[in-house]
């Protein structure tokens, strides 16, 4: 998405500004958030001390006035809890706080921007696409285009809207109706206070059968996979997987529409036997600008990973046949090449060794 110009970002007018103004956020004193000097008309006296981001540090001034949401800094989202999980087992490390200093520095300046913090959700873009106000300083629910997928855009954002060239809208995106909300809600976001190291962990996670439970006798082929097979190896579209990222490089190479129905890496998180799995840009030497040679415990996490596309529709390729075919031709008949829908040694080795 296009940065905002600078007085965009923080100018507060308009229909949205004077909502803002009457609210009872508007009605108290810019200080009170922010600090500064309010008692000055000298623009540099009044900056001083000033803090541009009082939502920044997750426990701040939120917290102190708004006690239900005192879990947010033991969330996923505030935390970034299952990224650092993930850096401290393949370097080799009991847990990210074990790591050397200059991991830590540098997953503070390649990674951490990704942190969420309460105004990059209520009140502005988040910092990791330039900031700014979205509606003046007005506050809300997270704006899906704006706010959400404007961190979770290049896969979730595209597979959703449709934006990925030849590939349909999600079943259940409609403008203005169906947001990121209507399955993830404000608990889930949130936390419960407990610092899980995967988000399918969370334990009010969305779900498919949250809405849809009623569906596994609807026809023959739900009677036949339900529980067995993920709901997105039959109903979603292809997706993107990404090779090769190096830290403060960003991709060696660009991501590319797949499709890949593998084993369930988590069972003790999701019951399926079969799910969809998307690669993911590690590499053995993706730290190496931290100072970090080849990982440690590189193979202890697999690099193929449990997906969820955003891309639902009823008929797809798998559910989709041609007069006279059924679901093997469409699935189970497919090639064992890695041209083929399920994950095979043959996808393996046109990748490393790794």
């Amino acid at each position: 998405m296009s940065p905002l110009e600078a007085w965009e970002k923080v100018l507060i007018s308009g229909d949205a500004g004077a909502q803002f103004l009457a609210s009872i956020h508007g009605q108290m004193a810019c200080v009170t958030c922010h600090g500064g000097d309010d008692e000055t008309a000298d623009k540099d006296q009044a900056h001083t001390g000033m803090n541009a981001r009082p939502s920044a540090q997750v426990s701040g001034v939120c917290i102190q006035c708004h006690a239900e949401v005192a879990h947010l800094p033991n969330s996923l989202h505030g935390g970034l809890w299952g990224e650092k999980a993930l850096v401290a087992a393949r370097y080799g490390a009991a847990s990210f706080d074990a790591l050397p200093a200059s991991v830590h520095d540098g997953y503070g300046r390649d990674c951490a921007g990704c942190h969420s913090t309460c105004g990059d959700c209520h009140i502005s873009r988040p910092q990791s696409v330039g900031g700014g106000f979205i509606a003046s300083h007005k506050f809300g629910s997270p704006d899906m285009t704006n706010q959400c997928t404007a961190c979770h855009g290049s896969r979730i954002g595209m597979e959703y809207r449709g934006e990925n060239e030849g590939f349909s809208a999600d079943v259940h995106f409609v403008p203005g109706a169906m947001r990121c909300q209507s399955c993830h809600d404000a608990d889930e976001m949130h936390g419960d206070g407990t610092r899980y190291s995967h988000r399918l962990s969370v334990p009010n996670a969305a779900a498919c059968d949250d809405c849809h439970a009623g569906a596994s006798g609807e026809n023959e082929y739900h009677e036949a996979h339900w529980g067995d097979l993920q709901c997105q190896v039959c109903h979603s579209q292809d997706y993107k997987s990404c090779n090769t990222c190096h830290a403060g490089e960003g991709l060696a190479s660009p991501s590319y529409m797949d499709f890949k129905i593998g084993r369930n890496p988590v069972p003790g998180k999701r019951p399926f036997d079969y799910v969809l799995l998307r690669h993911i840009p590690i590499a053995p030497d993706t730290y190496s600008d931290w100072g970090v040679g080849a990982l440690a415990d590189y193979s202890s996490e697999p690099t193929w990973k449990y997906a969820a596309p955003h891309n639902i529709r009823r008929w797809t390729d798998r559910t989709e046949v041609p007069a006279g075919g059924s679901c093997f031709d469409a699935c189970h008949g497919t090639s064992d090449g890695a041209d083929g829908l399920f994950l095979r040694q043959a996808d393996l080795d046109a990748m490393s060794a790794e």
